[in-house]
């Protein structure tokens, strides 16, 4: 029977049908279905306004800082006992594919899916989770290693005065109007530079800082050397270019460091400061990583020290950027391997460090706590495979690698899982987002909206989802229907096949 059922278990996946979720390394772990590919005519549309009052607010990837510290109203804390809460789930609906982040604000929420024709812009009703507006543009990505990071976008779009700014991983950037979805202007980076993709596509975020919106274009090609943009946000105009080497996967950052305001970025071999007002390159350190992935976002720990991390077996270090007549220097204090986020940003709390540790294994990924200016160890915790993590008041809100959400105590006391719940089905990579006491997740499948603000009413009814889910697992439905499909049976196999979305 085994026999039998290979081959139409390959064919189903060549028509694109299933697949076999994989972190990268050892065996595939999951056989799950594959969304059929949704388009305009199957997009689920809103039929109420959004409530352009709703003071809720995450302007784009990991939030308004980029650093994964949630600062809205307070999320429900758990008591002593450790009791369980039963968090209202306030909507679901299913979404295209791609690694996409979400971004909040003024009752709507933005992202970017992979479409049956296309990379698609999304906008949602925070009300309904429904879809608002769309625009879908050529594009269907596919790293250089087999599909090993997944298909479709990265890029989590950013907000900024009623204005969405998107870069696509196939280098399409995209300035439209947030309320209606029209473009104001566009380009391809690599068309418009002459620079190249990378390996895993365009992930960074835009950045904007006043009347500029910073763009990470890839990797040199050819004569091209000039690898960071600064573009007017209105017109699209260039203001400066930087050379400022290979690019990699780091969203940009603004921040203050030994004294200055200055662009943070996270280059393919090296960190570096870039000025604001020109694009010059102000300080760098190197800090090499296999295959140049460099991934995670840097913290800065305080004035003059920046912590940074990366997976593949480097680990973590402190950066320490001093200044002098004017002059920057950037010296790396400490190296180890205590930490290394693979493609996990860690958070900042009270001197100590919280993120993943790539554990070196498939789907290992473990929650460790670190002295943030000496890199010791504190404590070393559970696997949480290699998900995300954002910081709410004093508790850690992880998004684990099998779609659960994990509520961890952030306190270098030790360990202390309060719950671990599931939300979504398969690999989730996608980093979640915290706005207005609402928890937004979401992988290549499904969108989830839950209220874990801390007036949520734990007896509250769910509300129903927008997708009608497999009354079985999907491996189940899987086999049998490759069963049933290997025996001919066909009208029976449609009826199973439907069960999917």
């Amino acid at each position: 029977m085994i026999a039998q059922l290979v081959p139409c278990l390959l064919v189903m996946g060549k028509i694109g049908w299933i697949r076999l979720d994989w972190d990268g390394r050892g065996h595939p772990s999951e056989l799950l279905w594959v969304n059929a590919g949704l388009t305009t005519a199957s997009w689920a549309k809103s039929n109420q306004k959004p409530n352009k009052s709703d003071p809720a607010l995450w302007p784009g990837y990991r939030g308004s800082k980029r650093n994964g510290i949630y600062t809205g109203p307070a999320v429900k804390q758990y008591g002593e006992a450790k009791e369980r809460i039963s968090f209202p789930e306030i909507w679901r609906t299913s979404v295209g594919g791609g690694h996409s982040s979400m971004t909040i604000a003024r009752g709507r929420l933005f992202t970017v899916e992979q479409w049956k024709d296309g990379e698609c812009i999304t906008c949602y009703n925070l009300q309904d989770g429904r879809g608002l507006w769309s625009y879908q543009y050529n594009a269907n990505f596919r790293d250089n290693f087999g599909n090993m990071g997944g298909a479709g976008p990265r890029s989590a779009p950013t907000w900024d005065e009623e204005k969405l700014y998107v870069a696509g991983a196939e280098g399409e950037f995209t300035c439209l109007d947030a309320n209606n979805g029209k473009v104001i202007w566009s380009m391809n980076i690599f068309d418009k530079f002459g620079t190249r993709n990378l390996d895993f596509g365009m992930c960074a975020s835009p950045l904007i800082i006043d009347e500029k919106v910073i763009i990470i274009g890839g990797a040199r090609a050819g004569k091209a050397r000039d690898t960071v943009f600064a573009m007017n946000k209105l017109s699209g105009e260039t203001i400066w270019k930087t050379e400022a080497e290979k690019q990699a996967y780091v969203s940009p950052m603004m921040v203050t460091l030994a004294g200055k305001k200055q662009i943070l970025i996270g280059a393919g071999r090296e960190f570096q400061g870039l000025s604001i007002e020109t694009g010059k390159i102000i300080w760098s350190t190197k800090w090499s990583v296999s295959y140049d992935n460099n991934i995670a976002q840097p913290i800065v720990i305080d004035q003059n020290h920046v912590f940074v991390s990366s997976g593949y077996g480097k680990g973590c270090g402190l950066i320490e950027i001093t200044e002098n007549q004017g002059a920057y220097t950037a010296k790396l204090l400490w190296e180890n391997k205590n930490l290394k986020n693979k493609f996990t940003s860690s958070v900042l709390y009270q001197d100590h460090i919280y993120g993943l540790d790539d554990s070196g294994s498939d789907n290992a990924a473990h929650l460790v706590c670190l002295k943030a200016r000496t890199g010791e160890t504190i404590w070393r915790g559970d696997n949480y495979g290699h998900g995300q993590l954002l910081l709410a008041q004093n508790q850690l809100v992880i998004q684990c690698e099998n779609g659960d959400v994990a509520m961890v105590k952030a306190t270098p006391e030790s360990h202390q899982l309060l719950d671990r719940f599931p939300v979504l089905k398969g690999k989730t990579w996608n980093n979640p987002a915290l706005a207005g006491g609402r928890l937004y997740v979401r992988n290549d499948q499904e969108m989830v909206c839950i209220d874990v603000s801390e007036q949520t009413n734990s007896k509250k009814s769910l509300v129903s989802s927008n997708r009608r889910l497999s009354p079985l697992p999907d491996v189940l439905t899987i086999l049998l229907t490759g069963f049933l499909l290997t025996n001919g049976i066909g009208a029976t196999c449609l009826g199973l096949i439907s069960i999917r979305e």
